[in-house]
C-alpha cells in the first residue's frame, strides 16, 4: 500500500515554461534510471516535444515526468489525432501512485473532448513492461495486446508513426523499433526486471516480453491506445475499485486492476 507521505503532485506546463534547472533535474533522474543518456540528446529529444507532466514530492522534489506533444495524420484516407509521450520516469519508491496516469488522461481527455467525434490515439513506444502495461491495464482498446489480433487499419497506422519519427528502425513483422547499434537508452537492470514467475501469473507481461524480445537492450514495443470518452468513467472507477480492494471490498462491477 502507498503511503499517504509517499503521494506525488502531478502538473501539466509547456515546454517552453521548464526551466534550466528543471531540465538538469529531469536529467538527473532520467540518467539514474537508464544507461546511454547524454545530456544534449535528452535536451534535444525533450524539445521536440510541446508540453511536460511532472511529478514532484511533497517536498518539492521532483520524482517522476513524462513529456507530450500531439500531431493530426491522414492515413489509409483518414484522418487521426494523434498524441504522442515520449521520456517518461517515476522514481521506483513511488511506483503505485496514480498521479502520473490521472494527469495524462486528464490531458488526453481534454484533447478527445475537442474531437468528440474524430479518432484520437496515444502513440505510445514502450521499453520497459510497466510502461506497456500503463496502456494495457487503462484503455479500453489498445494494441498490441495476448487477447486479440491488431487490425489491419491499426497495424497501418503503427507503421506510419514508426517509420515517420524512427525512420529505418521500425521491424514491421515484430512491431517494434530495433536499436541493435547498443547506442540507445535502455532501462539499468535493477529497475524493471522480469521474472518467470512474473510471466507465468501475468499474461500482459509475459506477451510484452515475448512480443519485445530486445527489451532489455532498449528495443521499443509499438503501441496504440484509443482515446474514448468513456476512459473518464472507467478509469476513475478502477482506481476506487483497486483501493476498496485493499480494505476488502468491491464494487459490483467487476473491474480488472491486475497485469
Amino acid at each position: 500500500m502507498i503511503m499517504p507521505w509517499k503521494k506525488l503532485s502531478a502538473k501539466t506546463i509547456a515546454i517552453d515554461k521548464i526551466t534550466a534547472q528543471n531540465r538538469l533535474e529531469m536529467f538527473n533522474l532520467y540518467n539514474n534510471f537508464y544507461d546511454n543518456v547524454s545530456f544534449e540528446q535528452f535536451e534535444t529529444d525533450m524539445l521536440q516535444k510541446t508540453s511536460i507532466i511532472l511529478l514532484q514530492s511533497k517536498t518539492k522534489e521532483l520524482k517522476g515526468f513524462s513529456t507530450l506533444t500531439s500531431y493530426d495524420i491522414e492515413n489509409k484516407g483518414r484522418h487521426y489525432h494523434i498524441i504522442y509521450s515520449g521520456d517518461t520516469i517515476i522514481d521506483p519508491s513511488y511506483w503505485g501512485t496514480a498521479a502520473l496516469t490521472m494527469e495524462f488522461l486528464k490531458n488526453i481527455m481534454l484533447a478527445k473532448m475537442k474531437r468528440p467525434l474524430s479518432p484520437v490515439w496515444w502513440f505510445l513506444i514502450s521499453k520497459g513492461y510497466k510502461t506497456y502495461l500503463l496502456m494495457a491495464n487503462n484503455f479500453i482498446n489498445y494494441y498490441p495486446r495476448y487477447d486479440k489480433p491488431t487490425p489491419k487499419p491499426i497495424s497501418a497506422l503503427m507503421k506510419e508513426l514508426s517509420e515517420k519519427l524512427y525512420p529505418a528502425r521500425f521491424v514491421e513483422e515484430k512491431g517494434i523499433l530495433s536499436f541493435d547499434d547498443g547506442r540507445h537508452e535502455r532501462l539499468r537492470d535493477f529497475v524493471a526486471p522480469i521474472t518467470e514467475q512474473m510471466r507465468e501469473k501475468y499474461p500482459k507481461i509475459r506477451f510484452f516480453a515475448d512480443k519485445n524480445q530486445g527489451w532489455e537492450n532498449g528495443d521499443e514495443l509499438v503501441c496504440l491506445g484509443e482515446v474514448s470518452l468513456l476512459l473518464a468513467i472507467v478509469h476513475p472507477l478502477k482506481i476506487l475499485n483497486k483501493t476498496m480492494r485493499k480494505f476488502g471490498l468491491k464494487l459490483v462491477a467487476p473491474f480488472k486492476t491486475t497485469p
